[in-house]
């Protein structure tokens, strides 16, 4: 069973790995005119992932015990 700070470990990971990809295909294309907006979102995308990471750890950290 996924916890809620598991989910949102998950949601960063997704974020933070289409992030990578993002940034990729955008360097790989940087001769075309929407490689911009790609490596953009790329990094757009790895700034998500990380803030959902670090309200995953402060709510870990912050969380009651009980």
């Amino acid at each position: 069973m996924v916890t809620i700070k598991n989910k949102y470990v998950l949601l960063a990971a997704g974020f933070w790995i289409s992030g990578i990809v993002l940034l990729l295909l955008g360097a790989i294309y940087k001769a075309q005119s929407w490689s911009g907006t790609v490596l953009s979102l790329g990094i757009i995308g790895q700034a998500i992932g990380f803030g959902f990471l670090g309200f995953a750890i402060m709510q870990s950290v912050f969380r009651k015990k009980e």
